[in-house]
């Protein structure tokens, strides 16, 4: 009975507690309110970026894929030593020696099995 008690006790105290933690105010101007002129520049901004999600055939625009399929594809590796260049409102290719070390490596995995391939492609 005494178990009981303390336990029903304890109970409406850490209700008590999840109900008081919930109906607490924020302090009032803890978020900055947006300015019109950030709102602007943002949908103006010109996009540059990959045109494609996976493999080593790389080029960039303006328009690069908002989504992309969740899987890996031979090259992907190689990706992350290349990128996209807004200059002057130009959208272009850059891409590194690694990138071109990388691929070459790749390219030279030869075989019908895709298992070999990706295996010689982790040495890349």
């Amino acid at each position: 009975m005494k178990t009981s008690l303390v336990i029903l006790a304890m109970c409406i105290t850490v209700l008590a507690m999840l109900i008081a933690g919930c109906t607490s105010s924020q302090p009032v101007g803890a978020v900055p309110p947006i300015s019109p002129s950030v709102a602007t520049t943002t949908a103006t901004s010109f996009t540059c970026g990959f045109t494609s999600c996976h493999g080593l055939d790389l080029a960039c625009g303006p328009n690069p894929p908002q989504v992309c399929p969740m899987y890996y594809q031979l090259g992907d590796k190689c990706r992350q030593y290349a990128y996209c260049s807004n200059t002057s409102g130009s959208c272009s290719l850059v891409t590194t020696q690694q990138f071109a070390s990388c691929k070459s490596c790749i390219e030279r995995c030869g075989g019908a099995d895709p298992a070999e391939i990706l295996s010689c492609e982790e040495k890349c």
